[in-house]
């Protein structure tokens, strides 16, 4: 009898380190899987954020507000909310009849959640008068967050907040004491 709870003993202990292996198996390959991931999500949106805007600049609209989800919020300081994707490319087209738009984003931040990502960075928009405009040609700087959700057919902006640096103010020599 003795055997026997000895053998059941040495054998549940060895199952018991095949499992913990097992185990330890597994949570290695999620991580690995997860960095994979992780990668594959800010390659596509680095990608989305060199298309969109070229998209924009050839006049391509419905191609770049694809990068959207369709119901998307878009916040600009200074401007009231663009919701949803329609709003987006009406916005684009508005914007567009005014004179050349050009934007550069740089990430600064990206942090992964699985179907979800946060993007924070930093923009440049230049823009280029045409002779109907009421804006004059300007730059901007800005910092933004988006809010990154990935569907079936890729990653779209779900949220995008854009905080816009109020222009730095140039002095005439003249004025100064």
């Amino acid at each position: 009898m003795k055997n026997i709870i000895g053998i059941a003993l040495v054998a549940m202990l060895l199952l018991g380190c095949k499992n913990e292996e097992q185990a330890n198996f597994e949570a290695e390959k999620k991580a690995i899987e997860m960095q994979r991931a992780e990668k594959e999500a800010l390659a596509a949106i680095e990608e989305a954020n060199k298309l969109v805007p070229l998209l924009t600049r050839q006049g391509k609209f419905k191609e770049a507000g694809n990068y959207f989800a369709e119901d998307v919020v878009q916040l600009i300081s200074g401007q009231p909310p663009i919701i949803g994707r329609d709003a987006w490319v009406q916005a684009q087209k508005d914007a567009a009849e005014l004179g050349d738009w050009n934007l550069e984003l740089e990430i600064l931040d990206f942090q992964f959640l699985g179907d979800h990502a946060v993007e924070r960075g930093r923009g440049v928009q230049t823009f280029e008068a045409n002779s109907q405009s009421p804006i004059p040609s300007m730059q901007l700087v800005g910092d933004y967050l988006v809010f990154w959700k990935k569907y079936p057919e890729g990653w779209k902006i779900q949220y995008d907040y854009v905080v816009v640096q109020a222009p730095e103010q140039e002095t005439a020599e003249s004025e100064l004491p």
